[in-house]
Formats: C-alpha cells, structure tokens, sequence
C-alpha cells in the first residue's frame, strides 16, 4: 500500500495509472476503521482496478467542537487494516492541505433533505460534508466510489451530489455491517463501556422489530412500540425515530400496510455518544 499525504504526489501518481487505463475506485473515510469500512473496500477491489482509502476527519461536518475532538483516531491501526487487504492506495492529508484558503462550506442548496434528519439536530452538517466529498472527488477522478448505508441520508446526499456535478462516477451503496448481535458497526462504538454497548443493542432491535411487524400495525403504533424498547434502557436517549419515504425521506403515517417501501431511521444518545441506525423496510 502507497500512502499519500499532499494532493500534488497522489495526483501525479495517478495520472500515470489513469493513462494505462486503469479503472480506479474510491472509499472515503474518517479513520477509526472497522470492518464495515473494509467490506467497501473489499467491495472496491472486487470492481476496479486499483482502490483508493482517504481519511480525514473532516471539521466543516462537526458542528459540536467536543464531538470533533472526540472523534477517535487511530492512524497506525487503521494502516495496518487496510495493508492487511491489500488496499493499493492511502490519502492521508491534513486539514490545510484539504482548506487552503481556510475552513469554507458549500454554499449550493440541496434543497429539504438537508434540513430534516440530520441536517436539522446537525446545522451545517451536510454542507460540510458536501464540501470535503466534492473536493476529494475533483482531487482524486474516480471511476467508482462505495458508501455504507448506515449513514443513509448523507448516501441520498452524495447520490444527488454526483448526479449534479460529478456523472461520470458510479455510486455505490453497500449494507450496513453489524455484529452478530445486531448493533451496526460505527467509529464511535469504541468509546461505549462494556454496559453501554449492551444497552445500545436496543437500537437495532428496535428496527428489526418494526420490519418484522411491517404490515400488520399503524406506523404511530410501530414507532411508539419501538422507541419503549429503547427508552427502557436507562444510558439511552432518543434524539429522533422516523419512518420516511426512501427517496425524500418525508414522514409516512397511517397504516404501514399501504406502504411497500419505507426506511427506519433514528439517532440516540448512549450517554454522550451519538449513535444513528436505519432499516429499510
């Protein structure tokens, strides 16, 4: 595996494998891998010829300034996993080589689906992130870019981001990886205590519950069902629990029979760490 750190060494190396007509695929990252990041990976090798992992953590999406600084880093483990299957390439910049010019956000309007959500508990998150995505898509030109869909919402943003600006490239979205018990793999896992991680598990059983009782009860009723299981857990704090349309993520309502699709999504607070899950139904 080649590690870059400036954008000038990785864009000359890449050139030359652009010009031999190499087909090249892209994972975005935040560090604090898992395996979740290496199934993209994996997935990313599987269909390109050479695959690329950036990590950054991004300032602009952090609007909590304790929340960034918290954010767990771990550059020589997270090199290890990705030497370990055998990812061709590592960008690794730092925050003035990504800001030059200083700290600036997209100013472009994506309309609603930026306000609800996570766009409405995190005020500039997705402007920040539609403005590190857009910038390591113009930096890096890849054929091919994979998304966990743990993080559904941004995955609607980034779909919408390439059909704008960046058709060329080929998006694709891959299930979220979970342990055996059901929680979804996250960075911030790795600072829930032993107790906390149990606790957490309520979330994810919380959704399971409603796909498998889809159908057969009011969305009002699923919903309300659903947060009791979280709520019962004494270190859990519901922030939101929707069920939406898949595509423009409004709230549904009514009997859940007279939908055929829908996607599950919430946000809790384990103690002070912000955890967000989401099922499609």
């Amino acid at each position: 595996m080649i590690v870059f750190k400036t954008i000038k060494t990785l864009q000359t190396y890449l050139n030359t494998k652009k010009g031999g007509g190499k087909s090249i695929g892209f994972v975005p990252t935040m560090g604090a891998l898992h395996q979740g990041h290496i199934s993209l990976i994996l997935k990313s090798k599987a269909q390109t010829d050479l695959t690329i992992c950036s990590i950054f953590v991004n300032p602009t999406q952090f609007n909590n300034p304790s929340d960034l600084e918290k954010y767990p880093r771990n550059a020589s483990a997270d090199m290890k996993l990705l030497a370990a299957v055998k990812c061709d390439v590592l960008f690794m910049p730092n925050v003035l080589e990504m800001y030059p010019n200083g700290q600036t956000k997209n100013t472009e309007d994506y309309g609603e689906i930026t306000q609800l959500l996570e766009g409405e508990k995190r005020p500039g998150h997705f402007d920040g992130v539609i403005t590190i995505v857009s910038r390591l898509f113009e930096i890096i030109e890849p054929h091919e870019t994979f998304f966990g869909q743990k993080d559904y919402q941004q995955c609607l943003l980034v779909q919408e981001l390439i059909n704008r600006h960046f058709p060329k490239i080929t998006f694709n979205i891959e299930a979220t990886v979970r342990q055996k018990d059901g929680l979804a793999l996250s960075s911030r896992n790795t600072r829930l205590s032993e107790a906390q991680q149990i606790e957490a598990l309520a979330i994810s059983k919380s959704l399971f519950y409603i796909k498998q009782n889809w159908g057969n009860d009011t969305i009002e009723n699923l919903i309300a069902a659903a947060e009791k299981m979280i709520e019962l857990q004494k270190s859990l704090k519901i922030e939101y629990f929707k069920i939406c349309n898949r595509t423009h993520l409004t709230a549904l309502n009514g009997h859940s029979k007279n939908y055929k699709e829908a996607v599950i999504l919430t946000a809790v607070f384990c103690g002070d760490i912000r955890l967000i899950d989401n099922l499609i139904v």
